[in-house]
């Protein structure tokens, strides 16, 4: 079974966290076929953390899990403690094949979906 992960910086703002779940939510009812769950988590501030979500997911059957880092531009938490969360997780559980996507800055396409927003 597989699970798309949406990883997000986390705020202190409730709104600004909701958003990113209900775009996870959003993904879930729209990705099947390709993931059997979506969920969003978050690197500090607020929960649920990305440690927490990953072993929820294992729990649930989640044989393969994709990380999607939910940032424009790679900064720390994207080069640095994302990947530390996914390699500490690879140890704990070794069965799971976990995969960690480019950022979000990094999507192909980004500027060309941009400019049609704009643009319309």
């Amino acid at each position: 079974m597989k699970a798309l992960l949406i990883v997000a910086h986390g705020s202190r703002k409730k709104e600004s966290n909701e958003e990113v779940l209900d775009l996870a939510g959003s993904l879930d009812k729209k990705a099947r076929g390709s993931f059997d769950v979506v969920r969003g988590a978050f690197i500090q501030f607020t929960t649920p953390l990305v440690s927490d979500v990953i072993s929820e997911l294992v729990k649930k059957g989640m044989t393969e899990v994709t990380v999607l880092p939910y940032f424009i531009a790679g900064g720390s938490h994207v080069t640095n403690d994302i990947p530390t969360v996914i390699a500490d997780a690879r140890i704990a559980y070794p069965e799971i094949t976990f995969r960690l996507t480019n950022h979000l800055g990094k999507f192909e396409g980004l500027a060309d979906f941009i400019l049609a927003q704009v643009s319309a």
